[in-house]
């Protein structure tokens, strides 16, 4: 997930005997939201029961897709002396492609990247926080609905809790979209990253930052590359600082 090849949401899925499982990514790479199709049937979840642990909720997840596959295979279909190659069944479905291919391209773009470590108890509480509010949003959702349906033309008790969203203003809303900005540069190298050929990936890499620059030297306005800076990446919704270390990682990895 650093390396912005898989993202948080993103589904996975593999087959054993007919039977079809997926699942998707949770921050800090765990796996969730699991669901078990059997042969003819509509997909049902698994493994989503929530619960509390010390009045903490938590809802299961898995830190590998070995440990995700092996229960499936185990605990849904009762089978257990099976050997079964998780990175090479396992499928990314937004790239259609195998999770070992994805690891092989992951390892010949960051071939000196350190391990990352991270505390999966920290993501497993995320995740069992996360589930039990959308559990909650759920009841609450069926509460006002049966409210409307049993009350109609009366206005609800307690005023349901919105989010406020700031107002766009028109002015913002019709900013053209840069190129030779930090964001501008960010996107172009981003989706190179994504969909480039890996000795254009490579190409463009050995060349550096200033080779870039003159690739863009027929528009009006010269790139400026700003100092890197420390900080937190924002990738919901992509801001200058975080461009600016993309841009940097990028031609120095």
């Amino acid at each position: 997930m650093a390396a912005r090849i898989v993202y948080v949401d993103d589904v996975l899925y593999f087959s054993f005997k007919k039977h079809t499982f997926t699942a998707q990514i949770a921050q800090g790479g765990l796996i969730w939201r699991c669901t078990w199709q059997k042969p003819g049937h509509v997909a049902e979840k698994a493994f989503q029961t929530a619960g509390s642990i010390q009045n903490q909720p938590h809802v299961r997840t898995f830190e590998s897709l070995t440990d995700w596959t092996e229960t499936c295979i185990q605990e849904l279909l009762d089978e257990y002396h099976t050997r079964y190659s998780s990175w090479k069944r396992v499928r990314h479905q937004r790239t259609d492609q195998p999770m070992e291919i994805i690891y092989k391209h992951y390892q010949r773009s960051h071939p000196k990247s350190p391990v990352e470590t991270k505390s999966i108890l920290l993501y497993e509480q995320i995740a069992g926080q996360k589930n039990a509010i959308e559990k909650l949003q759920e009841k609450v959702a069926k509460w006002i609905e049966w409210y409307e349906t049993t009350h109609p033309n009366k206005p609800l008790p307690v005023e349901p809790i919105t989010s406020k969203e700031e107002p766009v203003s028109e002015q913002h809303a019709v900013q053209p979209f840069v190129l030779t900005s930090d964001t501008g540069q960010y996107m172009v190298l981003h989706r190179m990253n994504e969909i480039a050929p890996d000795e254009c990936v490579s190409w463009l890499k050995k060349n550096g930052p200033h080779r870039f620059q003159n690739m863009l030297k027929n528009v009006k306005q010269a790139p400026i590359f700003e100092p890197v800076v420390e900080g937190t990446d924002n990738w919901n919704d992509v801001d200058q600082a975080t461009s600016i270390r993309f841009i940097h990682d990028f031609f120095n990895n």
